[in-house]
Formats: C-alpha cells, structure tokens, sequence
C-alpha cells in the first residue's frame, strides 16, 4: 500500500529542526540540569542520532549559546530612565528577575565563555550608562563585570540555599556555628551572629545591588 503524501514510513524518526533541538535542549535544562545535557541524550529523546545534530550546531557549547540566545530573544524592552544610575539598577534588576525565573541558565553563563547576540544589546545599555555617569571606558567594562558577579553569585547563593533548605529539616549550621562565637576570640562576629543570620535571609536583590552602583560609580575619577 502506498502512504499518502503526508504520511511518514513507520518507525522512520521525524525530521530534525534547529527548533527541535533548543525547545528538547531546554526542556533537559529546566528538570535536570546542564550535566544532564549531551548531543547522545538529545539525540536519543528526538529519535535522531548525534551525527544528525551536528547538522545544526556544531557541538555542544553551540547549542548552548543557542539555548542563551533563544532565551534572551524574549527580554523585554524597557522604558529606561534618564539618570544613570536608575538605569543601571532597573537594567541589572531586569537581568536578576529574568535569571531567577531560569536559575538552569547561571552555569552556562559561569563557564565563562558563552553568551548569547541577543543580551548584546543589553550589555550595550549598561556599558553605556557607567559611562554616561562619568567612569572611563576601562573602569566602566570592569564595572559592568562587578555589578554582573554580583548578579550571579546573588542566584547562584539563593538558588543553592532554597534547594539546601529543601533537603534538611534543622537550622542553617552556619546560623549555629556563628552562635557558638566566642566574643573574646570573635567580637563582632559574637556580637552580629543574628544580624548576620537576619541579612542572608531578608537582604534584597535591589538593596545590595544599590550599594554596589553606588560604590562602582565613586571610580568616576581615576585619579
């Protein structure tokens, strides 16, 4: 019998598309993380084999940069105050709050050399408002890496310390180990253990990346 036109052979798999390949990558992403994901699983989940992959991307790191960009394609475009300063924290805020609703992208982006052409334009706006608020070019690149570090490792820490909380049932051994400070030894530590404990849990994104602008924008003299 001959099959229609539409139909495909049985047992043949479907036909590949780059698409295919980011919303599986994604989806391997989002419930099991990036050691999970390899071109042989990813092939195995689309019914394809590794070789036809690699007439998409050329390797894993690819596909990943495709995932980032995928992604960063859908920020928003922001109406941008005209101060400096507001800029940087609703720029940096916007990147926080995106990042946070897909804590699985961080280690991609911890590996140091991947990113993604769409978060160009982003990077462009913050690059161009420590700049506006009069730090040199060189102070102003090794600005927007600090305040950047700080995103991140602010995610990375929540993200670590909601999945830690998960798994036990006791306080923070941090919490009770800083409790048993001996003030002769240890005064401020001693004297700060529940403020310490109240700031790792209650600090806000916006309030610690407010003192670290403010403090990135007092480089604006370089003398």
């Amino acid at each position: 019998m001959t099959l229609p036109a539409t139909s495909r052979a049985a047992g043949r798999p479907p036909r590949l598309s780059r698409q295919a390949l980011i919303e599986r990558a994604i989806a391997i992403l989002e419930e099991e993380g990036i050691e999970a994901l390899t071109m042989r699983r990813l092939a195995r989940d689309l019914e394809s084999s590794p070789m036809a992959l690699y007439g998409h991307v050329r390797d894993k790191d690819e596909l990943l940069v495709a995932v980032l960009d995928h992604r960063a394609a859908g920020l928003p475009r922001l109406a941008l105050p005209d101060d400096p300063r507001e800029r940087l924290l609703a720029l940096y805020g916007l990147l926080f709050e995106k990042l946070s609703e897909q804590p699985w992208i961080v280690p991609i982006l911890m590996k140091g050399d991947l990113s993604a052409p769409s978060i160009f334009r982003t990077v462009d706006a913050i690059l161009g408002s420590f700049t506006a608020a009069g730090l040199p070019p060189e102070r102003a690149a090794a600005a927007y890496h600090v305040a950047w570090r700080y995103t991140v490792g602010e995610i990375s820490v929540r993200q670590a310390s909601r999945e830690r909380r998960a798994a036990i049932a006791r306080e923070p051994l941090i919490t009770t180990l800083q409790r048993g400070a001996e003030p002769t030894e240890l005064p401020h530590l001693a004297a700060l253990h529940e403020a310490m404990a109240t700031a790792r849990e209650r600090l806000e994104y916006q309030v610690g990346l407010a003192a670290v602008i403010d403090g990135l924008l007092a480089w604006r003299d370089p003398s």
